[in-house]
């Protein structure tokens, strides 16, 4: 109880102008292309898998 479901936290790009729709096709392509992907990473610090695209363990907070 109190989860947001996946599709309401996930990022969005609304296009209000036809026009503007190639240039959002390119944002988003560029937004994917820069999302980590493969396995999972170990915190140096407290030893918790994290996705590939945390920065910061989730866990302990410290650096990966």
């Amino acid at each position: 109880m109190g989860e947001l479901p996946i599709e309401a936290s996930l990022p969005q790009l609304w296009v209000e102008r036809d026009d503007d729709a190639p240039r959002a096709r390119e944002v988003i392509s560029a937004y994917f292309k820069g999302v980590p992907t493969g396995p999972p990473v170990r915190c140096p610090g407290c030893g918790e898998e994290n996705p590939p695209a945390f920065e910061l363990c989730w866990k302990c907070g410290g650096g990966i």
